[in-house]
């Protein structure tokens, strides 16, 4: 006894509806790809934004410390050369980051934020120490 479904046409049917999933699946990756690489770029014109600001403000320190007695010059240059060796880390580190899994660039993501935010805070602290001054 044979069933309707091991009939050549509906073998057939089914090799199309495979091949269809497999087009389709192919398209859902192709988008997901797409929008993953997108998503990086944008992160990545953001975060160059904030590293030039950050270098902005560093060079303005620079400035700043020059009129100061050399003890204290030179704690605040060791204190700002820290701070800009951490910004250009953070440049080479999101200029040189290599796309992987979805999961794998969210937790570089939320790293490279928290790492973005704690060199920010750490400048604001010294710009704000130098108008004390």
């Amino acid at each position: 006894m044979t069933s309707c479904n091991n009939s050549p046409t509906a073998k057939e049917e089914d090799v199309q509806e495979a091949a269809q999933d497999l087009i389709d699946a192919e398209a859902d990756l192709e988008q997901a790809e797409y929008d993953s690489i997108s998503d990086f770029n944008t992160f990545k014109e953001s975060i160059q934004l904030k590293l030039v600001e950050n270098q902005n403000v560093i060079d303005d320190l620079k400035l700043k410390i020059t009129s100061k007695g050399k003890v204290e010059r030179d704690i605040d240059e060791v204190e700002i050369n820290k701070l800009e060796k951490r910004n250009t880390d953070l440049r080479l580190k999101i200029e040189n980051y290599e796309q992987g899994p979805e999961q794998k660039w969210e937790l570089f993501k939320v790293d490279f934020n928290n790492e973005l935010d704690n060199l920010g805070q750490s400048i604001s602290d010294m710009a704000d120490r130098n108008k004390k001054k």
